[in-house]
């Protein structure tokens, strides 16, 4: 399966986010699929909101998984029919509050 992996910045951040999605993109290959990492800049929420003008989803993937955080860059390009599903991630961290 030709997967698409949707990120801001490099998937070589320092951060527990980041760090899931390098264990997810490590899992999938391992079980014998193509990931493409697709990188758009980070930005300020503003500056992300232009990527609708000129950013495109692929058209060759078989699905694709976006972080959740990629969502201003991605109103146009969703909203547009495509032949595959996408996933958006979501990754909650827990808190205990007293």
């Amino acid at each position: 399966m030709k997967i698409g992996f949707l990120i801001y910045g490099s998937l070589d951040t320092l951060s527990g986010g980041y760090l899931y999605d390098r264990k997810l993109v490590e899992y999938l290959r391992d079980q014998g699929d193509t990931v493409e990492i697709i990188s758009l800049p980070w930005r300020n929420y503003a500056a992300h909101l232009t990527d609708n003008f000129h950013f495109r989803l692929p058209p060759d993937l078989d699905l694709l998984i976006q972080d959740e955080l990629n969502h201003p860059s991605l109103l146009s390009a969703n909203s547009r029919p495509r032949n595959y599903p996408v996933v958006s991630l979501f990754i909650e961290s827990s808190r205990n509050v007293i």
